[in-house]
């Protein structure tokens, strides 16, 4: 798809917002109108752009994170925000982890229609979008409050002024939530569905094999997360945000020497010890 569609998709709704002045130090309030757009567009599915929101996430999985936050610079130039106002990203997504749910389901539930539909919710509602805005709030404050700079605005890559706004948006926290959950479900939601036949069984290479699945995949969207804050240019010290990573490794070795498995808890919790047998 060329860069064009890119431009159009966000040219399709027209985007009011009020000056830098307006703006509290929150950065809430700014994006009120943005949210409510978002809601609207949810509402009238017409207005979703799925095929540019398709586009996006095989870019983030062919050619990684950092080539997704180029676009952020120009909705910053043309409509003074670094989030997205289309939804249709994290619509999509809904989708694809309720249908991924439902693959659990077929294979690992037992207790009923109603149980499942339960599952369903919670990947959707508590998985991706209940621990997705917390890890936005919590990165979000971070940002804020430790790695902004105030030394004036902030600039393009050619050096020119692109306001003198230095306070990270919510709504972007969440956007780099969504573009890091990506090659998160592909690699951890889908591959452990593949692989949990095997993963699921006792024993130490299973648990070391799904320590190593879910550490590596967690450490990357950790690292998406460092990309998409560090592609803001008027925060600073933005490493601090791959420090979970370090954790995440040296856990690996001495979860699995006590046989922790990640798979088998994971599946214990949705769909009961009874699932595992």
């Amino acid at each position: 798809m060329q860069h064009t569609q890119a431009t159009s998709a966000y040219n399709d709704v027209k985007f009011t917002s009020s000056k830098d002045n307006d703006t509290t130090a929150n950065g809430f309030s700014h994006h009120t109108g943005s949210t409510r757009l978002e809601l609207k567009r949810i509402i009238k599915p017409k207005l979703l752009d799925f095929e540019y929101a398709l586009w996006q996430m095989r870019l983030l999985l062919t050619h990684g994170p950092k080539k997704i936050y180029r676009h952020c610079e120009y909705r910053k130039q043309t409509k003074n925000q670094w989030a997205r106002d289309d939804p249709t990203f994290c619509v999509l997504s809904c989708i694809f982890v309720a249908l991924c749910a439902i693959g659990y389901c077929f294979m690992y539930e037992t207790r009923g229609m109603v149980r499942g539909l339960w599952v369903i919710t919670s990947a959707v509602c508590f998985d991706y979008i209940g621990c997705g805005c917390a890890i936005a709030t919590a990165y979000w404050f971070l940002a804020n409050r430790f790695m902004t700079t105030r030394r004036g605005g902030s600039k393009n890559s050619d050096g020119s002024s692109i306001s003198s706004n230095n306070n990270v948006e919510w709504l972007f926290a969440f956007d780099v939530h969504c573009n890091s959950f990506v090659p998160l479900f592909v690699a951890l939601y889908l591959g452990q569905l593949i692989l949990s036949p095997l993963l699921s069984q006792r024993g130490f290479i299973c648990a070391l094999l799904s320590n190593i699945l879910y550490g590596l995949s967690l450490s990357y969207y950790h690292y998406c997360q460092f990309v998409g804050f560090n592609s803001l240019p008027f925060l600073e010290r933005t490493e601090f945000l791959l420090y979970p990573v370090v954790g995440l490794v040296l856990l690996a070795i001495p979860l699995s020497a006590v046989q922790f498995n990640p798979t088998r808890w994971v599946l214990s919790w949705y769909f009961g010890a009874e699932a595992l047998k």
